[in-house]
């Protein structure tokens, strides 16, 4: 087997990973609370080639091979007040839970929220935000809304509910389960936020950078090349030793 085939189809494959890495992270710059992904390489042992006697394999040879793994950054975006009453952005630590249609539950920093027709407290695409005991529903005769230090929401002079914030063990291996949420693995329980700390009518920003995107991008598209180049020469030298070895029959 061409072991240099083989390591720069390899490498192709965890560039793309990477490729795909940064085209989320630049479609999702302007999302509220997003948080970026991250793509890191390292040398994964396997056996690159077999010496086969007959059916049997007689000898393995190990080598190393690229591999990219993801993750999801943590680091804080910018706050930015908004005025809009059903907005909210976490400060430190703690995400928003959600209850999708299906009824699974999903974590998230994008507190921009709105009232449904139900006055319950929804996302932007319907699912609801749970309070400290479940749904979070205001009451139909309106009132001024604002939260307290406690995260209790008021509403009018009326409490309605607690908006609770959930932190992990383990925040970075959350993983991403569509409409911009997120879910713990298993042994990564939710644990409530005993003093949350809510910045009403404002939001926080993605901790995504553009540029450096960008920059990523740049860099990808170089390695990129680099082990097309790798491939091709492969490729190259297994057709020269083909024709070599055939001619000397």
């Amino acid at each position: 087997m061409n072991v240099g085939m083989y390591k720069g189809a390899a490498a192709l494959t965890a560039y793309e990973s990477w490729q795909e890495t940064i085209a989320q992270n630049l479609a999702s710059a302007a999302v509220p609370g997003y948080r970026r992904n991250e793509s890191s390489f390292s040398g994964v042992l396997a056996d690159v080639a077999k010496i086969k006697k007959g059916d049997q394999v007689t000898q393995s040879m190990p080598g190393v091979m690229p591999s990219a793994h993801r993750s999801i950054n943590m680091v804080p975006g910018v706050l930015e007040y908004t005025g809009v009453e059903t907005n909210f952005a976490v400060e430190g630590d703690g995400f928003f839970r959600i209850r999708r249609q299906d009824g699974s539950v999903g974590y998230t920093r994008d507190g921009n929220f709105r009232l449904d027709n139900a006055y319950n407290l929804v996302t932007q695409s319907g699912n609801l935000v749970e309070g400290e005991n479940g749904p979070i529903t205001f009451r139909q005769e309106g009132g001024a809304i604002y939260i307290n230090a406690d995260g209790l929401l008021i509403q009018g002079k009326q409490q309605v509910s607690k908006l609770a914030l959930f932190r992990f063990n383990d925040a970075e291996k959350l993983r991403r389960v569509g409409e911009g949420l997120l879910q713990p693995g298993e042994g990564n329980a939710a644990i409530v936020v005993e003093r949350p700390s809510i910045n009403h009518m404002s939001l926080e920003g993605s901790n995504v950078r553009p540029m450096e995107e960008m920059i990523h991008m740049i860099t990808l598209g170089r390695a990129y090349d680099a082990a097309k180049k790798v491939l091709d020469i492969s490729d190259d030298s297994a057709g020269k030793a083909i024709q070599y070895l055939g001619n000397q029959g």
